[in-house]
Formats: C-alpha cells, structure tokens, sequence
C-alpha cells in the first residue's frame, strides 16, 4: 500500500465480548497497514446473559487489559488512540459506567458501538481486502456477544442486522456439559437457525447472488483449523461449507480439554469455538452458500479505514 512518509499511526482498542485487541496501524483510506496487533482474552461478558451486568471481576480484568494495551499502543507509536466497545457495552446495565472505568484508567475515551456501527465497520474491513466489490456481498461477523450480518451491492451497504448470537453468549446460555451433549446442541442450533432464516430471506432479496465472507475470530480460527495452522497469521482465505462441518464434528467428539490440542485453535477458544461454528453453518446453510471467504481484521480495521477517511 503506498502512503505518504509520516503518516500517523492510528491504534484502535477494540474491547470485546470474549476479547480485547489492539491494532496499530497507517492506513490511506482504502486499505490498512498494520504495524502492531494483540490480544487479551478477558471474557468481559462472563454472566451478562445471566445477570444483565458485567461483573466486578470482568471489569477488573477488561481495566488491567485496557491500561497495559494502551501503553503498548504508545509504545509502537500511535499518535492517535482511540476505544471501541460492542455488545457487551451495549446490553449490559451497567455498561457505560465500565467504559468510564476504562477511560479513567487509561485516558482514552470508550465509543460504544451500536450493532448498525459495528456491522459497518467489520464490513469496511471485509471489503477492503478484496480487490474488487462483488457485484453482491453477504458478510457476516461473528464475536463473543453478538452477530452481524450486512448485505452489500457493490460498495453499498443495503441491510444489517445485528443479533445476540456471539460464541460467548451461546455457550453460556445452551453448552453445560463437557463434552458437549447433543440435545443442548442441538437445542443451540435450532435456536441460531430461527434467528438467522427471517434475516437470510431478508437480506437474499437485496444482495441476489451475493458472495458470502465471513470475519471475526470464529471464523479465522476455524480457518487456521482447517489448515492446521498454529502460527496465529493465517488471517484470511477460503473454507467450504463441508470443511466447516467437517470442523463442527471433530469439535463436538472432544472434551474441551482435548480440543485445547486440535492444531489452528488457541487453547481460550476452546469452549467456544463450536458455538462460532454453528453460527457460520446456519448462515451458509440459510444462504445456501459453499464457500465462505474468510478475513482478519474486523471491527479494529474499519474504525482505522473510517478515520483516515475522515482526516
């Protein structure tokens, strides 16, 4: 990508259900240069299906993780910083008074994200790894507390919808045994896939014929699976729907212990990986779609792209 000498480094706190990441990067408005990433699980939505709160503990955990990425974030450069929360922030009763937590710690305000605004930055991402816009676009993204789905003509955002189908969310609700039991999966899948049709029928009459791509950490780690990829930078490529469930079988066999060992799957996804899956299965089923075209990125990436944009 080329870019003007001294152009500023932007880094972006991405605070998440499951996660917390930080991207530093330049970006010229179309495509993003990163220069630094991590990650820190935090499982800020640890009982928020349950209670309607984030806990005391999360909170701990998602202000020690703030603080420290921040610093890392000047560290490497960044003459801008900026927070994003998603769902968590959002359903949570106490969720604005966490992101004042956050900002008091580390100086950086939190913007919390509807699910509108968090669709439209995963996809400004998925967009701007392909070379061309596809004539139609069906992208979905999945995170820790919810789900979004965004129908595209061209460069033209035309649907989005936002649903509490997170890998986080799901598997706090519906999987309590280890392994899995095949009723309460059962009962999870019928439950993305009642969500998710209504959605689908939507969508198909607005983006016909539309390439589906996939992003978030569901989907990238079921790609580093499937190519028994452990190195952490497989960050985009393809999967077809048989290798997806072909993923979800080998999954459902394991205690999570077990799959803790499976090549491509960070041990602290480990219980949530088949609830990620379920929900990229249900879409691609709903959409009849055989291929997903899988990209890193995400929210991080579209708030970086929209700034540059701006300025």
């Amino acid at each position: 990508m080329k870019r003007a000498a001294g152009a500023p480094r932007i880094a972006v706190l991405d605070i998440g259900t499951n996660s917390m990441k930080l991207l530093v990067a330049t970006s010229d408005g179309r495509h993003v240069r990163p220069i630094h990433f991590a990650r820190v699980t935090t499982r800020l939505g640890t009982g928020l299906h349950k209670n309607g709160r984030i806990s005391p503990a999360a909170t701990a955990r998602a202000v020690d993780a703030a603080r420290k990425l921040v610093a890392e974030a000047r560290r490497n450069g960044a003459t801008h910083v900026v927070a994003v929360g998603t769902y968590a922030f959002r359903a949570a009763e106490n969720g604005a008074r966490v992101a004042k937590k956050i900002e008091r710690a580390t100086g950086v305000g939190v913007h919390i994200l509807s699910g509108r605004e968090e669709a439209r930055m995963a996809f400004l991402s998925a967009r701007s790894h392909m070379e061309r816009a596809p004539a139609s676009a069906l992208m979905l993204d999945v995170g820790g507390g919810s789900a979004q789905l965004v129908a595209a003509r061209g460069t033209t955002i035309v649907g989005v919808t936002s649903l509490p189908l997170g890998a986080l969310r799901l598997t706090e609700r519906f999987l309590h045994h280890d392994p899995i039991e095949p009723g309460e999966y059962l009962q999870m899948k019928r439950t993305i896939e009642r969500a998710v049709h209504p959605v689908i029928a939507k969508h198909a009459l607005r983006a016909p014929r539309a390439v589906f791509m996939a992003v978030g950490g569901s989907a990238t780690t079921a790609l580093a699976m499937a190519r028994h990829d452990a190195s952490g930078r497989l960050w985009q490529g393809s999967m077809t729907l048989a290798e997806l469930r072909q993923l979800e079988r080998a999954c459902l066999g394991k205690t999570i212990a077990a799959r803790k060992r499976m090549p491509g799957l960070p041990a602290d996804r480990a219980d949530i990986i088949p609830a990620g899956i379920a929900v990229v299965l249900a879409v691609m089923g709903a959409a009849h779609k055989r291929v997903a075209h899988i990209t890193g990125g995400g929210v991080r990436e579209g708030v970086v792209l929209t700034m540059a944009r701006e300025n």
